[in-house]
């Protein structure tokens, strides 16, 4: 869920929308109030600091552990002095007074992401009672930001990931167009991928270009990461973006011409090292190929929700659905 927000009125429709998802996640009377708290907060900010920008909510987790993530995003003037910023009390906007440290302490799991001049990003994730942030065990920690075209309800993008022990598989996929017959071929495409027992990119891609025939078809792209290999396999069909960067290096995964569903070339799959500084970035055409993620000094350090965001705030291009999904490898 995206709300725009540049007007301070704007501020409880936000947190009356935000309520109403998080109600839907049954996160329970306690952790509604803290988001309604929240929400309002991070929206008031936007309005009265940067002028406009977005409320980006959205479910995290599955199974036993779910919650709800709300992030406050703008193109501001960003932050200068974040520590003052995140101390109790501290409030520039005219708001509640309860500033980003009460944020932060309502917070299951709060980050912060701001750039004198390039503005600034800040998440805020809840959880159910009884449950809590995933954490401890992991080496990959996966986010993802998926939106439609303006003025449709349906995202014609579409997304998955499933693990097994010390591999996972994540895939992209964009059906042609937009609105329903595009969301028509990525469900087809989840629905494949999810229910498929092979454990190669390829034998999968080759799965969903059969099952996608009775659609419009769509592109799509799948990596493999073997943890204890340390290595990350990729195949694609058309033109999913996938990327694998790190502070040193940057390295383009290549995808074949085609479409599923209607025509292939060929489908081939590629190898290169997943190290424990590695992030994979894959993303729809929505997204803008020419970013860099070196432009922001500090952001390996973030969540892969903070990363996707960046993306898509800053090379989103706003005349399509638009998906980001970032993988990173993280400590254990």
């Amino acid at each position: 869920m995206l709300i725009e927000v540049s007007e301070l009125s704007q501020a409880g429709e936000a947190r009356r929308k935000v309520a109403a998802y998080a109600n839907a996640l049954k996160m329970g009377a306690s952790r509604m109030g803290e988001i309604a708290l929240v929400t309002t907060e991070l929206a008031t900010n936007l309005a009265k600091h940067a002028k406009q920008g977005y409320i980006l909510a959205q479910r995290v987790g599955h199974a036993e552990k779910s919650g709800l993530r709300v992030m406050g995003i703008d193109k501001g003037p960003g932050i200068a002095d974040i520590p003052r910023a995140l101390s109790d009390g501290h409030s520039t906007s005219g708001s509640m007074g309860t500033g980003l440290g009460a944020i932060r302490r309502f917070s299951d799991r709060f980050e912060i992401y701001s750039l004198p001049g390039s503005g600034t990003i800040i998440s805020a994730e809840f959880w159910q009672v009884g449950s809590s942030p995933a954490s401890g065990h992991r080496s990959v920690e996966i986010a993802v930001l998926s939106e439609p075209i303006r003025g449709e309800e349906e995202c014609g993008d579409g997304w998955s990931w499933r693990s097994t022990l010390g591999t996972v598989l994540l895939m992209v996929v964009d059906g042609l167009g937009h609105g329903v017959l595009a969301a028509e071929a990525a469900r087809e495409a989840e629905r494949i991928f999810d229910a498929s027992r092979e454990a190669s990119p390829v034998a999968i891609l080759v799965e969903t270009h059969n099952a996608l025939r009775k659609t419009r078809g769509a592109v799509a792209a799948i990596a493999k990461i073997e943890l204890g290999k340390r290595l990350l396999s990729f195949a694609g069909v058309g033109n999913i973006s996938a990327s694998i960067v790190s502070p040193l290096s940057s390295r383009s995964m290549a995808s074949h011409n085609g479409t599923l569903g209607m025509t292939t070339e060929r489908v081939q799959e590629f190898t290169c090292p997943w190290d424990q500084d590695s992030v994979l970035i894959m993303h729809s055409d929505g997204l803008a190929s020419r970013w860099d993620l070196k432009q922001y000094p500090g952001i390996w350090s973030k969540a892969p929700s903070m990363i996707a965001a960046v993306l898509h705030r800053d090379f989103g291009r706003q005349r399509d659905d638009v998906t980001v999904l970032v993988a990173k490898a993280v400590e254990v």
